[in-house]
């Protein structure tokens, strides 16, 4: 890998560093209830199943954590570039390669709606105690979250947008991870800098806003 790619790829690693704390303080009780919080989208009815095998692998389905496409990109930053993919596909080789066979696996479901019998795959890095790639998450995987999610995070910021991101582009990630396969190093520099301060924001919002209500999880807070 040359020296480029190196650095690129630790700018990419210590984004993901940055979220990992605070989906796992803030969204994870989402995450682990995920089915009750689907139940709160307007198709919920429409789409109710009975999980019959499995865990219901939610936004981990299969092909999930290798999906490096950036969304809302000009179409030649588009995708993650290419020195930071192979970087990060050549890292979990490594990473997992003592855990084989600890992720992946299936699950099967009834839909009410038709009696259908639905089976489909997890995403071959999620396990039963979470995702096994730590800093080696994929684009999708940091930038995503599911509309309730988003719903409540924009009470906690008292509607501010600009803060909480885009539907497409939770906390403006994917145009850090564009500017990060792209730009020069003092840019790339300048705009984590930038992002450690918007979720530094957005964590002091959600901390005093669970103060405020003496409560220890947002999930808790919005799905009574």
């Amino acid at each position: 890998m040359s020296v480029n790619s190196e650095w690129r790829l630790a700018a990419y690693k210590e984004l993901v560093s940055y979220l990992n704390p605070f989906f796992s303080i803030y969204l994870g009780d989402y995450c682990r209830n995920c089915r009750q919080v689907i139940g709160r989208l307007p198709e919920a009815v429409e789409e109710s199943i009975d999980l019959l095998e499995g865990v219901y692998p939610g936004c981990c389905h299969r092909g999930a954590g290798d999906i490096f496409r950036l969304e809302g990109e000009k179409p030649e930053r588009a995708y993650l570039a290419p020195e930071i993919v192979i970087g990060l596909q050549s890292e979990r080789q490594q990473k997992l390669l003592p855990l084989s066979g600890a992720g992946g696996g299936s699950y099967s479901f009834r839909r009410h709606r038709d009696g259908a019998l639905v089976k489909g795959a997890h995403c071959c890095y999620f396990a039963e105690q979470g995702c096994l790639l730590g800093d080696l998450k994929g684009p999708l995987c940091i930038d995503f979250i599911c509309p309730p999610m988003r719903s409540d995070l924009l009470v906690v910021c008292a509607g501010d947008d600009c803060l909480v991101g885009p539907e497409h582009d939770f906390l403006f990630i994917y145009r850090s991870l564009a500017i990060i396969s792209y730009d020069d190093r003092d840019e790339v520099e300048r705009d984590l800098e930038l992002f450690r301060r918007r979720l530094q924001a957005l964590k002091e919002r959600c901390r005093a806003f669970l103060a405020e209500r003496q409560s220890q999880s947002l999930y808790s807070l919005f799905s009574d």
